[in-house]
């Protein structure tokens, strides 16, 4: 299986995954940028144990957004619920299908 590389900003943290390991720390979606996030050191606000119910993993994606799975109803609700729009997703939704950057909200 392929290797991906995810980048998270400010930090400019690069980790590089095997999906087939996937879940990496167990909180949000197995394989979604909250979870490889966890996994590796990266600090990222989230308040629902990755449930998808708080907005609080919300990322803008800077790259790959054609490599994340794509957003459902319930995302899409939260994220305007919170005031969340444009190019943000919730990390702990957004699994990891090819390279993607990302910036973590501070």
């Amino acid at each position: 299986m392929a290797v991906h590389k995810v980048r998270y900003e400010p930090s400019g943290t690069e980790v590089r995954i095997d999906p087939a390991s996937a879940p990496f720390s167990g909180t949000g979606e197995p394989g979604s940028l909250l979870d490889i996030a966890l996994a590796n050191g990266v600090e990222m606000e989230h308040g629902c144990g990755g449930m998808g119910a708080c907005g609080m993993c919300a990322v803008k994606i800077l790259a790959g957004a054609e490599n994340l799975t794509a957003p459902d109803e319930d995302e899409r609700d939260t994220l305007r619920t919170f005031g969340k729009g444009g190019a943000m997703r919730l990390a702990c939704q957004a699994i990891v299908k090819g390279d993607v950057e990302v910036r973590v909200q501070t």
